[in-house]
């Protein structure tokens, strides 16, 4: 099973860095897949396949038309099961991982053994994990 991506629509390079630092920081491992604009994020989503779409769409950043995309998405019955999230500055890790906590989606959990630290794995609902 391949992890899927965190897809984030923002369009400041500053935002998508701190951000996906953000994000290895709380320990996710999930790959984040940024989208500068909700024409290039809505052609993403459209091409993708139902095992490639991401597990949650975060928006951020300057773009303020966020809520566009998420409209759109609540049209299309393949993409209105994904979790968004709307992102506030300045970024804070407790408020993110709160979020994601709430949304309580799938997850595993490893022990990186090299580094004593814990890498975690999010999946969209639904998902059925094998023990490992």
């Amino acid at each position: 099973m391949a992890l899927l991506p965190f897809l984030l629509l923002d369009d400041s390079y500053t935002d998508v860095q701190l951000f996906t630092n953000l994000i290895a920081r709380i320990g996710l491992v999930n790959p984040v897949r940024p989208i500068g604009t909700v024409a290039e994020a809505q052609r993403y989503l459209a091409a993708a396949g139902p095992s490639a779409l991401p597990v949650v769409i975060f928006s951020g950043g300057s773009i303020s038309d966020g809520d566009e995309l998420f409209s759109w998405m609540g049209e299309q019955d393949a993409l209105r099961a994904i979790p968004t999230v709307t992102l506030t500055k300045p970024l804070e890790m407790y408020a993110v991982m709160a979020g994601l906590k709430a949304l309580a989606l799938p997850e595993r959990a490893r022990i990186d053994t090299t580094t004593l630290t814990v890498r975690v794995e999010l999946w969209p609902h639904g998902t059925i994990l094998p023990d490992s």
